[in-house]
C-alpha cells in the first residue's frame, strides 16, 4: 500500500536499515541467537502456551519437588536419628557424628560431574527416578547398622547416588525460560525446607509411637520408613517424569510438544544436542563460573552447618528431644515461604545479584546472633534468619548461573563444577561443626563465609555490567560478526548479542 505523504529519503533510510537488519539476522538465525528469540504469538497462541505451562507446573514441578523433599529427608535424617538414640546405642561421639555427616559429601563430590553431563544420555526420568531408588535402598539398609563405620560408609554411598539428583536444576532449563527459573527452582527447593520440618515431625511421631517396637530403637525406624518412601516414589518418577520437550510422552499432545520445543529453544537449548568436550574446558576458563563456584561455596558452608545440625543446636538450647523435633517445623516452613517470595520477585524484576546480597546478609545476621546471644528465645529466633537467607541463596545462585551460562554442555559442566567446588566447602563446614554446645568455630566460619560472599557479589555485579557494555560497544566489529557465524553450542554465552543478567 502506498503512502504518498512519506518523504522519499525516509523510505530510503528505512530500506537501508531493513537490509542491514536482514543481513545480520540471516547469519544470526542460521547459527546464533535468532532461532532462540522469543516468538511473536497471537492471542490464541498465548492462551495455549499458558495452558501448557500450567500443565508443566502440575506435572514436572510436583515430581521434582517430591524428589528433593525425599532427598532432604534422607540427607538430614542423620541428625534426627542421633538425638533419637543412635549415638547412644552405637556409642557415637560428637567427632564421629560430624564425620558421618561429612562423609556424605565425599560421594556427592565425586559423582557430580557425571551426574550432570550424562543427564541427556541417560534420560532425565531414568537418572532421577533411578537415583531415588538407589539412595532409598542405601538409607533403608542403615536401619541394620551395628556401628558408626557402617553408618559412615552408607552415607558415602547415599551421597554418590544423590549427586545424580542434582541435575534437577539443569533439567528445569530444558522446559523453562530464564525469567521463569528462579520461581520454579524456589518451589521445588522450598520442599527441601519443608522436608526439614517433616524430618522433625516424622522423628517425633516415630519416637512417640515406634520406639522399642520389635526391639528397635526409634532411630532404626526413621531410616527404614524414609528409605522405603524414596524407593516407592522413585518408581513413580521413573515412569511419569517427562524426559525432554522433544521426547515428551504420555502427558502432552503433539501441539503441546511443539510449544514445548519452541519454548526450549527460547531457553537457549538445541534439541538432541550432544556433549561438546571442548565446552568442558571452557567452563574452567570462564571467570563467571569461578564466581558462581566461590559464592556457592560460601553458601554451602552455611547450608551444611544449618541443615545437618539444626536439631542439635535447638536441642542444646535446653529443649527436650520431642520439643526439638517439633520446633524444627516452623523454622523450615517459614524458610520455604520466604524462598518462594524472594525468588519470584527476582524473576519478576529479572535481577539476581541484589537479592543474593540481601540473602547472604540476612543469614549472616542470624549466625552472628547465634554466636553472641545467651537468650534462649533470641537464639531460636536467629535460626529462622539463617534458614531464610541460606535457602534462598541456593536458588538464586543456581538460577543466576543457569540464566547466564548457555549451551547444554557448558551449562551442565558449570553446574557440576560449582557443585564440586561448593560441596568441598560443605565438607569443611560439616567437619568443623564439632564443638558442642556453642559450636563457635562452625558458626563463625559460616558467618565469615556469608559476609565474604556478599562482598564478592557486589564486585561481580560491576564485572557483568562491564562485560555487557563491552559487548554493546563491539556490536559492529569484525570479531562480533565472526562470532555470530558460530553455532550456539560453539560460542555459548560468548555470543555478542547475549546479555548477562545481574
Amino acid at each position: 500500500m502506498d503512502h504518498p505523504s512519506e518523504k522519499p529519503h525516509d523510505a530510503r533510510i528505512e530500506d537501508i536499515e531493513r537490509a542491514d537488519n536482514i543481513t545480520r539476522t540471516s547469519v544470526s538465525e542460521k547459527n546464533g541467537l535468532g532461532m532462540h528469540e522469543k516468538a511473536v504469538l497471537t492471542a490464541e497462541e498465548i492462551k495455549a502456551e499458558k495452558r501448557y505451562v500450567l500443565k508443566l507446573d502440575l506435572i514436572v514441578l510436583p515430581l521434582i519437588a517430591v524428589m528433593y523433599f525425599l532427598a532432604t529427608l534422607d540427607r538430614g535424617d542423620i541428625s534426627n536419628a542421633a538425638i533419637a538414640g543412635m549415638d547412644a546405642e552405637l556409642h557415637i561421639t560428637s567427632k564421629q557424628l560430624s564425620q558421618c555427616v561429612a562423609f556424605f559429601f565425599i560421594g556427592y563430590i565425586v559423582c557430580q560431574i557425571p551426574g550432570n553431563i550424562l543427564m541427556r544420555a541417560i534420560g532425565p526420568n531414568i537418572q532421577l527416578g533411578g537415583a531415588m531408588i538407589g539412595w532409598g535402598l542405601a538409607t533403608t539398609v542403615m536401619c541394620e547398622a551395628k556401628n558408626w563405620q557402617a553408618i559412615a560408609g552408607l552415607r558415602v554411598l547415599v551421597g554418590a547416588i544423590e549427586a545424580f539428583l542434582q541435575a534437577g536444576p539443569l533439567y528445569l532449563t530444558l522446559w523453562y525460560r530464564r525469567e521463569e527459573l528462579a520461581t520454579r527452582g524456589a518451589i521445588f527447593f522450598s520442599m527441601m525446607a519443608v522436608a526439614g520440618s517433616m524430618n522433625g515431625l516424622i522423628a517425633y511421631g516415630v519416637e512417640h509411637n515406634l520406639n522399642g517396637v520389635h526391639g528397635w530403637k526409634a532411630w532404626r525406624w526413621i531410616f527404614l520408613i524414609e528409605g522405603i518412601m524414596s524407593v516407592g516414589m522413585g518408581v513413580f518418577v521413573w515412569a511419569l517424569l517427562p524426559s525432554t520437550p522433544e521426547t515428551a510422552g504420555w502427558a502432552f499432545s503433539e501441539k503441546e510438544k511443539e510449544i514445548g520445543m519452541r519454548r526450549s529453544r527460547e531457553a537457549f537449548n538445541i534439541p538432541h544436542t550432544k556433549i561438546q568436550p571442548k565446552q568442558l574446558i571452557a567452563v574452567v576458563k570462564d571467570p563467571k563460573v569461578w564466581f558462581y563456584a566461590f559464592v556457592y561455596s560460601c553458601m554451602n558452608i552455611s547450608l551444611a552447618c544449618f541443615s545437618s545440625f539444626l536439631p542439635m543446636m535447638i536441642n542444646l538450647l535446653g529443649y527436650s528431644t520431642l520439643q526439638t523435633q517439633l520446633l524444627t517445623i516452623p523454622v523450615y516452613v517459614v524458610t520455604g515461604v520466604f524462598t518462594i517470595i524472594v525468588c519470584t520477585a527476582s524473576d519478576r524484576l529479572r535481577k539476581r545479584g541484589v537479592f543474593l546480597i540481601g540473602s547472604f546478609l540476612l543469614a549472616a545476621v542470624g549466625w552472628l546472633l547465634l554466636i553472641v546471644s545467651n537468650s534462649k528465645n533470641l537464639s531460636f529466633g536467629s535460626t529462622f534468619l539463617v534458614g531464610m537467607g541460606t535457602y534462598s541463596s541456593v536458588v538464586l545462585i543456581q538460577s543466576w548461573m543457569n540464566s547466564n551460562v548457555i549451551g547444554f554442555t557448558k551449562r551442565a559442566g558449570s553446574l557440576a563444577f560449582i557443585m564440586v567446588f561448593g560441596q568441598s566447602f560443605a565438607l569443611l563446614g560439616a567437619e568443623i561443626f564439632n564443638e558442642p554446645p556453642k559450636y563457635y568455630r562452625g558458626k563463625g566460619l559460616s558467618l565469615g563465609a556469608l559476609v565474604v560472599g556478599a562482598l564478592v557479589t557486589i564486585l561481580f555485579l560491576f564485572y557483568l555490567r562491564y562485560v555487557n557494555d563491552r559487548k554493546r560497544r563491539n556490536q559492529d566489529s569484525e570479531e562480533a560478526s565472526e562470532k555470530r557465524a558460530l553455532g550456539l553450542e560453539e560460542i555459548c554465552d560468548g555470543h555478542p548479542d547475549f546479555m548477562f543478567w545481574y
